[in-house]
């Protein structure tokens, strides 16, 4: 057996060199955090050959005298902490005294540093670890650090780089998520003596945002806000049709360092829910800041890996805020106006047209437009054992609701109008333009237990009218308004109607259980079990009863009504899962908002299938009053608008 010893510094300093210098994107990180602690508000950062010929950082910071320049190479020399409670506030970006020692040992490493107050500076040479050269020099107030021939001396390291590309990107992307989180720092980046990137200071975060995000996400990027205690949250998020497949254009920053939360991420996405679809990523800039002493940042080598003391109040603060930015620009920027009354004027050739019998009622050729079940039963909604006969709203019935304003781009009033509860409801009998209200599963059919308060506010003077003017392919509506050709998917937008509706009467209803017959036994590893065990009361708020069956063994006893069409073991496995993450509250919504989308896209009326005026007119209406009527459960579109001009260029009338 080989006998302890002590390494020698300089094998130790590569050694630590592995953890903190992965890459050449990695030394550019922790020299231009070292200038930004120095208070620079200027950095320029030049490279060539993909930062293995030459990193050269450059700054206006405040510069160090002889003794400190040389104290500043040296292993586990800082002036950032003096004590071990310093370790818990910390307020700079760096503080454990390693990067500079650590790339000197690997590379051919010059510092030359001069201080506001000074004359000259000092320029120290160290080649591999090895101090070469201490001397006076010239040099404007500051500090540069050049770094060259990075891993010479490690070929092991120095092979498992990628090509020169593949580097200058990833330091192009470290570069811009700094500039990012500091946008009163000015920023220049020269790839092979070529000015690449220049971000000016004293920049606000939307215009460095749009710079940094690209030309796409420019002009659809909504400013976030909130606050709550001590915990401050800024940022802007991109338009929910803005989206990419990989995360990488998503910048979290907490107390202006660039981070990795996989809690932030869920609750961006909470507040992004419904809007994006399954598989695509937002674009947006998040910046929280806190207490230095609640959140520690000390937990990994490269610092991009942090733990909140209290991170759900974080998550929920974070999620409620991009959820409002969202919900305040799409009410600004909504291309149909809530506002305004609502008629409908006749279309040409629109579906197959419903024909009055000999009452004046009509009936639908083409089958009813329902709650998304297709029911031959035309009877009263049982509610236990009273029948409940709902009419038809007197302003349905006489054709008076009225709807207007599809323009994409202007603004209107953000308030919607209140309709009564028989408008949500689709009529029975031989009106088919409307139908029974959702039938939930299980017995928890009910009264109208979404209906809103009628709408008492006057009639406003502006009445400006829609043309259905028909159905396309058995799938999309086509309305003309005000100048707009815009088409309606007719499954997103029923989609979209029967789960607010759902949704309504989970709120109302609460969730409800079912036992099961058989009640099903659970083995789970030891992990699942220690996370299922510490979670029972959630899971039992959520509906499901499980109770342990020794060891690592759990029964269950009751599931939810609404996912009795769904793999009971699957769901609790997936529930486990997502409680073992940082957001378990947010797992619990995404949990029970895809049990109602799932059920909403069974019940909605599918693709290919005609629909006459009637159901078409009440459909659009039912959209328009929905919390979200652009984006279905799934995040899918539910309509385009074309403008005038659009469709010109498109025929190529204007160029």
């Amino acid at each position: 057996m080989k006998t302890i010893r002590i390494l020698p510094e300089i094998l130790s300093n590569q050694i630590a060199a592995g953890e903190v210098v992965q890459r050449p994107a990695s030394v550019v990180k922790e020299l231009v955090e070292n200038s930004m602690d120095a208070g620079a508000d200027r950095i320029t950062i030049e490279i060539e050959k993909g930062g293995r010929s030459l990193i050269r950082i450059s700054d206006n910071g405040v510069g160090l005298v002889r003794d400190q320049a040389m104290l500043a190479v040296e292993r586990y020399a800082t002036s950032k902490i003096f004590s071990k409670d310093d370790l818990f506030s910390i307020s700079t970006f760096g503080f454990r005294g390693e990067a500079l020692p650590s790339i000197a040992s690997v590379s051919k490493f010059t510092l030359v540093s001069r201080p506001q107050n000074k004359d000259s500076g000092t320029r120290i040479d160290i080649d591999g670890g090895k101090l070469k050269k201490v001397a006076d020099a010239g040099a404007p107030p500051g500090t540069m650090v050049e770094v060259r021939q990075l891993f010479f001396n490690t070929p092991a390291r120095r092979k498992f780089l990628k090509a020169e590309s593949t580097e200058t990107s990833h330091i192009s992307d470290a570069v811009s998520g700094l500039a990012m989180g500091n946008p009163d720092i000015g920023f220049r980046l020269f790839l092979n003596k070529k000015l690449v990137r220049n971000f000016p200071p004293g920049q606000d975060l939307i215009q460095r945002a749009r710079m940094v995000l690209g030309k796409d996400a420019a002009d659809n990027l909504y400013p976030l806000e909130a606050d709550e205690g001590a915990v401050k949250i800024t940022g802007v998020c991109a338009n929910p049709a803005v989206t990419r497949s990989t995360p990488n254009r998503i910048y979290l920053f907490v107390n202006h360092r660039l981070v990795h939360d996989r809690g932030m991420v869920a609750a961006l996405f909470q507040g992004y829910r419904g809007r994006i679809m399954k598989g695509r990523y937002p674009m947006g800039v998040i910046c929280v800041e806190l207490p230095f002493e609640q959140v520690d940042v000390n937990v990994h080598p490269t610092k991009r890996e942090i733990k909140f003391l209290m991170p759900q109040p974080v998550y929920r603060l974070l999620g409620r805020a991009v959820e409002k930015a969202l919900a305040d620009a799409q009410a600004d920027a909504i291309t149909y106006a809530r506002s305004g009354p609502v008629s409908f004027v006749g279309g040409f050739g629109g579906g197959n047209a419903s024909e009055p019998d000999e009452s004046g009622q009509h009936t639908s050729t083409s089958g009813r437009l329902d709650s998304g079940l297709e029911k031959e039963k035309k009877e009263p909604v049982v509610y236990g054992k009273t029948v409940l006969r709902q009419p038809v709203s007197p302003q349905v019935a006489q054709g008076e609701i009225k709807w207007s304003g599809i323009v994409p781009g202007k603004s209107f009033a953000k308030s919607r109008p209140k309709v009564s509860g028989s408008v949500e409801n689709y009529k029975r009998g031989q009106s088919d333009a409307s139908g029974s209200d959702v039938n939930m599963p299980g017995g928890l059919e009910g009264p109208d237990l979404i209906r809103e308060p009628e709408d008492n506010a006057p009639a406003q003077k502006d009445v400006t009218e829609t043309r259905i003017v028909g159905q396309v392919l058995g799938t999309y509506i086509v309305l003309e308004k005000e100048g707009h050709m815009v088409l309606v998917d007719q499954h997103a937008a029923h989609e979209r109607v029967v789960y607010e509706r759902l949704k309504k009467r989970h709120r109302t209803l609460g969730i409800q259980s079912q036992d099961l017959m058989v009640p099903e036994v659970l083995e789970l590893t030891h992990r699942e079990a220690d996370i299922l065990s510490g979670s029972l009361d959630e899971m039992a708020a959520l509906g499901v009863n499980i109770e342990p069956f020794g060891g690592a063994s759990f029964v269950i006893k009751s599931v939810p009504v609404l996912v009795k069409e769904r793999s009971i073991r699957t769901m609790i496995l997936e529930m486990i899962e997502q409680l073992s993450r940082d957001n378990r509250a947010g797992a619990k919504d995404d949990w029970l908002d895809g049990c109602l989308v799932t059920m909403a896209c069974h019940r909605a009326i599918r693709a290919n299938k005609p629909m006459n005026q009637q159901e078409m007119e009440k459909l659009i209406t039912d959209l328009w009053r929905c919390d979200n009527p652009m984006h279905c459960p799934h995040g899918r579109p539910i309509l385009l608008s074309f403008d005038a001009y659009q469709l010109e260029k498109l025929f190529k009338r204007v160029v």
